[in-house]
């Protein structure tokens, strides 16, 4: 080879390295973020808002388990699935819920029947964390670790009770004054990942602090507020170096309910049916990217494994942070 060709060599081979360096930096460094989807189909959504739900189908189910097998399959990404445990006992909702576990998706218990557990007494909470668990397990054949409260409302016994059944996580609490308030704890305590039983290696993954917003920005608040929302929300959470909690609803990519299936416009802004499907995807594959682009993607069980490794590196003190403690308190709301 001439001696062009030789230079010319040396020159591809050091930007190679080069190039490589910068990857491997950017592991190392750039925060973690988990793609949650939460399961809620239009029969949750319904019976949430007190509207009854009669059909043998559920559209939001069915059409948006299906793109979003396709979404994720695109994007090489596996996400936390957080299924409603009484899904499993519907042929329709079962074949997409076997079609993800075949995916290789992480499986997380949404409750057995989506009650919201702030409005159950101890045996009701408990039936809804203990039973969801078990029947997942029992069905689908995968561990179930992870949790998440219906319509995110936690209370500290049912932290407690999540300990004790086993979970080893939950993501359901959101750092605001309103939690900091029911967990008897400050608000800066909730922004980051940390242990709220006393004694346990339980962990809550919190969701993003999306304070001075009034609005998380999560896409289903952005594809009806604008994607604004999510892009500032995100560039300014990302300043933290925080984990992120990429936050889905089948919703988000499913097809509009049917105009006979609809109550007005309260049941179409959250089915989001004004938004066709296609728009849907096409702006929710935007807000994927931008996360891509600043995190490293990780199912929920893998991000927890690394802080907890980093967590015991560090020996930085967050476990037990939020068990309700004088010292807690004192850095409150």
């Amino acid at each position: 080879p001439s001696a062009r060709q030789q230079s010319s060599s040396r020159n591809s081979a050091a930007q190679a390295v080069a190039t490589d360096r910068i990857a491997t930096d950017r592991i190392a460094t750039d925060p973690v973020a988990t793609v949650h989807v939460d399961l809620d189909g239009a029969q949750e959504i319904y019976e949430g808002h007190g509207w009854g739900y009669s059909h043998a189908d559920d559209t939001v189910f069915e059409s948006g388990m299906r793109h979003f097998l396709d979404f994720c399959g695109e994007n090489d990404v596996r996400a936390t699935l957080f299924v409603i445990a009484r899904a499993v006992r519907d042929p329709r909702k079962r074949a997409l819920l076997d079609e993800a576990v075949r995916a290789g998706h992480e499986v997380a218990s949404h409750s057995l029947t989506h009650e919201y557990l702030t409005q159950l007494d101890l045996s009701g909470k408990r039936r809804q964390i203990a039973e969801s668990r078990e029947l997942l397990e029992n069905e689908l054949g995968v561990p179930v670790t992870g949790f998440r409260a219906p319509g995110y409302r936690i209370d500290r016994d049912s932290l407690e009770l999540l300990a004790e059944c086993g979970y080893a996580w939950d993501s359901s609490v959101w750092p605001t004054a309103k939690y900091a308030r029911v967990l008897g704890v400050g608000i800066e305590s909730l922004v980051r990942p940390h242990c709220p039983v006393s004694g346990s290696d339980f962990v809550e993954w919190p969701m993003p602090d999306f304070r001075p917003f009034p609005l998380p920005f999560n896409p289903s608040y952005a594809l009806v507020v604008g994607d604004w929302l999510f892009r500032l929300g995100l560039r300014r959470f990302h300043s933290k170096q925080l984990p992120l909690s990429l936050l889905f609803h089948l919703i988000d990519v499913a097809e509009p309910l049917p105009p006979d299936r609809l109550r007005g416009l309260s049941s179409k802004i959250f089915t989001l049916s004004q938004v066709s499907a296609p728009e849907k995807r096409r702006r929710c594959q935007g807000m994927l990217d931008q996360v891509r682009a600043a995190y490293r993607i990780r199912t929920t069980g893998d991000a927890i494994a690394e802080w907890r490794g980093t967590t015991t590196a560090q020996g930085d003190g967050r476990r037990g942070t939020t068990s309700g403690s004088g010292e807690s308190r004192a850095n409150g709301s």
